[in-house]
């Protein structure tokens, strides 16, 4: 197959759209320059890494070329068709169903295995192996596993020479990181929606703030005005409609401040949030100093 560069998105185009204005663009920051001026982006030059899920053989060639965001997008639009009405649910407080909970948590789950930070990690561990040949067999099959399945990493190693013993494979199947967060999430989580009584929420280049919080294992915004929360614990001190819950400026204030934290370089938001947003990076960036 072709060497080429492929452009992978790691955040849902479906979800930074609803951040756009009627022309389809998101106001953006990057935290990273100075001074900060907001500008005006497509959601297609946003959040995306080079050839971020494609890995390549031996020869230079790519494995199974485009196979994994095949998969993502089948998986995003069941999810894209899904997420207007549990938002237009939730404006409408609305309890939310089974099913919609669970399409909330595998939205977390499927944006949490699709970051490029897992591949970083997988690069940092195996940067013991001196052979660099072996130790990007290693990271590539490694990723796989993750974002795709067991399957996919032992083909890669195969279709390079480099085949895994069955007690090996099989060990690696029993804990496969791509299910156990699935199966975390939906098992172990109080999943829920929050809702901004007042202000918004911006969301940034590492999209899910993860442990930031005592009471929420991952915050994840999905609109300007709606927020996924992973819970260990029921939440306490916030008004309780069924499966929505409010929360006031302050605690919308303190996600931004942890989203922008966290950021690498770009934060997005709704144009109709400028004045409030640039404040808020200001505020997180004199923190940070």
């Amino acid at each position: 197959m072709g060497n080429y560069t492929v452009d992978e998105h790691y955040i849902s185009q479906f979800i930074i759209r609803y951040f756009t204005d009627e022309n389809g663009k998101v106001r953006v920051i990057n935290k990273s320059k100075e001074p900060i001026e907001p500008y005006s982006s497509l959601p297609s030059s946003l959040f995306y890494s080079c050839n971020l899920y494609e890995t390549k053989n031996n020869d230079g060639t790519y494995f199974d070329r485009n196979a994994i965001e095949k998969d993502f997008a089948d998986f995003e639009g069941m999810l894209s068709t899904e997420l207007p009405q549990i938002i237009k649910r939730a404006d409408e407080k609305q309890k939310l169903s089974r099913y919609q909970i669970k399409c909330l948590a595998d939205l977390v789950a499927f944006q949490l295995v699709r970051l490029p930070f897992i591949r970083n990690l997988f690069y940092d561990s195996n940067s013991n192996i001196a052979d660099s040949t072996e130790r990007n067999l290693q990271t590539n099959a490694m990723y796989r596993i993750v974002i795709d399945s067991p399957e996919s990493g032992f083909n890669y190693l195969d279709n390079n020479d480099f085949t895994l013993s069955e007690d090996a494979k099989n060990n690696i199947r029993e804990t496969k990181a791509n299910t156990t967060v699935y199966d975390f999430i939906n098992s172990e989580c109080n999943v829920y929606l929050i809702k901004a009584e007042s202000d918004a929420f911006c969301i940034g280049d590492f999209p899910v703030l993860i442990d930031e919080f005592t009471n929420a294992k991952y915050v994840y915004p999905v609109s300007p005005h709606f927020a996924i929360v992973c819970s260990l614990t029921e939440p306490n001190d916030v008004e309780e409609y069924d499966t929505i819950r409010y929360v006031k400026k302050d605690m919308v204030s303190l996600i931004n401040q942890r989203m922008i934290e966290k950021a690498e370089r770009f934060i997005a938001f709704c144009y109709k949030d400028e004045a409030y947003m640039v404040g808020e990076v200001q505020k997180a960036l004199r923190g940070m100093k």
